[in-house]
């Protein structure tokens, strides 16, 4: 019995271990906080952030590609930017995808370190006059917090004596709270003060939290007015799920029962950038205003130099000025040096978005409607002496034609070296992407100028019904990624595959200005021939929501063209845009616009392009 009782004893000894040692581990996991910046999306851009027993530190993976220097420009500090510093705290010469390096918060710069201490500091808030924050760990120390988020000079005496802590000095408990005041946060971080732009107003409800007020205004809607409006939803699931949301948030059972002048609250992580302002009460905006004064009264002060200098600039200017004119006669008279890459969406056995009914004579197909513009564009750009480059044939359809067929054909084709029949959506995208960076390769080896060459992407949109009217993306140079991968056997056995495809961030950034440029361009041409655009939000936007998470088409994402834009015609599931797309004057209207956009461009681009 007693050795019995003693296995017995061994038995429960060891099964109450096991919880034990399983709630350790999850303690320590418990400790990591995984974070990500807002305009990465993918599973290996995220990051962690925790307490180390010395330092708060920063977990974080390369990317696909990605080596020492690009990873070192990515996430370090301007003043250890350097391989150095990355084989310092990798510990290894070289890097691997799924292999975290650990790096101490003082080298991170200052878009992963805010994202981190707000992963942290969950509790932290945004005040008016200053920024708060609430002691949430053991480990925490006002000398720490001072290091953690003021700038240089600022210590934590200085956070002592605004927060009257005198008597407590460095000791803290949880739940403290202490106010760092904005001209003391460190310009690094992108912490800033809670401001909102009209129509919107910042309130603050019972429990300290702020949010964004709306008064709603006689005929206006939830849906249009509101969601789409403030929030950047377009998309019909993701417009109806943020507008249920609201309406519980606000107490309100049904959307149709909103009167007029009733205050909507919504919070203020819904909300796009555009609605989103910062307050100027720091001192940065100090010194900008002290300098802007010391100018002014410089320049009061003329020497005889500085007015000799002053002519000589004149001189330049005017040389300028005569240059620039001159490239403008050039590209008036030879015209057929601007190449234009065109792309209609979809094709083959991918329709894109549909719309309408049979029973209505109304149904629509997007690779149908673009194709026909794309025609129409094709024969208008040729008038003008501008060489196309189209991505996309139908054998059957050669010529513009007058009447819509209600019935969709799936023998469209990419031109792809051998020709691909589109099959597969996501294939298809890959496909354009691969086609259109090898046909501008081969134009730049002709040694057509970069910003001579366009990429036009025709896309019919399916959004929220309420909206209308013309919209046109461009590449954001920060949902743009480093490297363009892939290897599957259909990719390969094509001419136009690269292995490899590899984006510089500061062509990004060029490319983006040039296709805003553009974007804007069109949207004015629409408006000359009196198509309608888009005018909840704005006709020109450089991203969209897609379940909730700012994303990029592919086709603008991977281009290397660097005026590269998407448009989008219509809303198809507009009831006016259906009708009106099914008028081949219409059609006609719309490849009249973009046609004219491209010669206007070149007029208001010039200068960009002489700057770079």
């Amino acid at each position: 019995m007693k050795i019995k009782y003693f296995v017995f004893c061994l038995v429960l000894f060891g099964l109450s271990g096991l919880p034990a040692s399983s709630s350790a581990k999850s303690t320590k996991q418990s400790n990591w906080q995984s974070f990500q910046l807002q305009y990465q999306s993918s599973e290996t851009s995220k990051m962690l952030v925790g307490w180390n027993g010395k330092r708060l530190v920063v977990k974080l993976k390369p990317l696909v590609g990605e080596g020492g220097y690009s990873l070192a420009r990515r996430v370090l500090l301007s003043n250890f930017r350097s391989l150095k510093t990355i084989r310092k705290y990798s510990k290894t010469r070289r890097l691997y995808r799924n292999r975290f390096i650990t790096f101490p918060l003082k080298v991170i710069n200052g878009s992963i370190r805010s994202s981190a201490l707000k992963a942290v500091f969950f509790k932290d808030k945004a005040g008016i006059g200053y920024w708060k924050h609430r002691v949430t760990f053991a480990w925490e120390t006002t000398s720490m917090i001072a290091g953690l988020f003021t700038k240089e000079g600022i210590k934590a005496g200085h956070l002592v004596r605004y927060n009257k802590m005198r008597n407590k000095g460095n000791i803290l408990k949880k739940g403290d709270v202490i106010k760092i005041p904005w001209k003391w946060v460190s310009p690094e971080l992108s912490l800033r003060p809670v401001s909102l732009k009209p129509p919107l107003k910042l309130k603050q409800d019972k429990s300290g939290k702020f949010y964004a007020h709306y008064q709603m205004k006689h005929g206006e809607t939830l849906y249009s007015s509101v969601v789409i409006r403030f929030t950047g939803r377009l998309l019909n699931d993701e417009v109806n799920q943020v507008a249920n949301k609201l309406l519980k948030l606000n107490n309100i059972s049904d959307a149709k029962l909103i009167q007029t002048r009733q205050k909507i609250r919504i919070p203020l992580g819904w909300l796009s950038e555009e609605y989103l302002g910062s307050q100027t009460n720091d001192v940065s905006s100090r010194k900008t205003s002290v300098k802007k004064t010391n100018k002014k009264k410089t320049k009061k002060i003329k020497s005889s130099k500085a007015v000799a200098s002053k002519k000589k600039l004149k001189r330049g200017k005017s040389t300028q000025k005569a240059v620039a004119q001159k490239t403008k006669s050039k590209r008036k008279n030879n015209v057929h040096k601007i190449h234009v890459i065109l792309d209609s969406g979809h094709g083959g056995r991918d329709p894109g978005a549909s719309a309408g009914s049979r029973k209505n004579k109304d149904i629509i197909y997007e690779d149908e409607v673009v194709y026909d513009i794309s025609k129409r564009m094709s024969k208008l750009f040729k008038k003008q002496g501008i060489i196309v480059h189209p991505t996309l044939a139908d054998p059957n359809q050669k010529q513009p034609i007058r009447y819509l067929s209600h019935h969709h054909d799936r023998d469209e084709h990419l031109l792809v070296t051998p020709r691909y029949l589109t099959r597969n959506a996501r294939i298809g995208v890959n496909m354009r992407v691969y086609l259109v960076n090898h046909i501008f390769k081969q134009l730049r080896k002709k040694k057509v100028p970069s910003e001579n060459i366009l990429f036009i992407s025709l896309h019919g949109d399916a959004l929220h019904s309420s909206l209308s009217g013309a919209m046109v993306y461009y590449p954001d140079h920060r949902l743009r990624r480093g490297r363009f991968i892939l290897s599957s056997k259909i990719y390969r056995k094509r001419k136009e595959y690269i292995s490899k495809l590899t984006y510089n961030p500061r062509d990004n950034k060029y490319s983006e200005k040039l296709s805003k440029s553009f974007g804007k361009v069109i949207i004015n041409q629409f408006r000359k021939l009196r198509l309608r655009t888009h005018r909840v939000s704005s006709a020109v936007r450089g991203y969209l929501y897609r379940k909730g998470i700012k994303t990029l088409p592919a086709v603008l994402r991977y281009s290397k063209v660097p005026t590269s834009v998407l448009v989008e015609i219509a809303n198809l599931n507009n009831r006016l845009d259906r009708r009106d797309l099914l008028k081949s004057k219409t059609r006609q209207q719309i490849a009249k616009a973009i046609t004219n956009s491209v010669t206007a461009h070149f007029d208001r681009s010039s200068g960009l392009v002489a700057q770079r």
